[in-house]
């Protein structure tokens, strides 16, 4: 594959991840030491990417590098924008524990699916935080603390939720054995 063949997929990745987490480009400029215009153009797909760079913007956006690009069997497979074959998923790891795994075919649409994976112990932090729009999930393994406003929860295998994410919240899992969840957001934050 060449590199004018992947970089329109580097540069849309790019562009919904940031996007997903709210981000700016002066943001992301500011955290991946890059200018604007840099990435901007990199977005717009007018450069190509120096692995450097890549590997900074990866960084700032929390990321592998591989998250930006795609799998070759997906790159002439039309199944690829509405199926994610489970060997196929995008994930990411998180310092505290928490594995999510992408399991809507991109970051695109009004709506994101993620698998998640909570470590014993693992949290989303110890502060509160809220953002735009709406998120609800299905507890597959485990137990979940679910904090909202000054409401704290306990959810096993099996129960669900569903709130506006406006509204402080947080998550945990206050046991010793791995927790699942499977979560749908709108519009989508990673």
């Amino acid at each position: 594959m060449t590199a004018r063949a992947t970089q329109p997929i580097i540069g849309a990745r790019m562009r919904e991840l940031r996007k997903a987490k709210g981000l700016t480009l002066k943001q992301l400029a500011e955290a991946s030491e890059l200018s604007v215009g840099y990435l901007s153009q990199l977005e717009r797909q007018d450069a190509d990417p120096s692995v450097r760079a890549l590997n900074m913007i990866a960084k700032a956006l929390g990321v592998g590098i591989n998250w930006f690009f795609p799998d070759p069997e997906e790159q002439n497979n039309p199944e690829a924008q509405i199926v994610v074959r489970a060997q196929n998923r995008r994930s990411l790891k998180f310092e505290s524990g928490v594995r999510d795994e992408l399991i809507s075919p991109n970051l695109s649409g009004d709506l994101e699916l993620i698998l998640t994976t909570f470590d014993p112990y693992a949290n989303s932090g110890d502060t509160l935080y809220s953002h735009k729009g709406e998120e609800g999930g299905y507890v597959v393994i485990g137990t979940l603390e679910l904090t909202v406003d000054d409401m704290v929860m306990t959810l096993h295998a099996g129960d669900a939720f569903h709130f506006k994410s406006n509204r402080p919240h947080r998550y945990a899992n206050p046991t010793d054995q791995n927790t699942v969840i499977v979560w749908a957001m709108t519009p989508p934050h990673y």
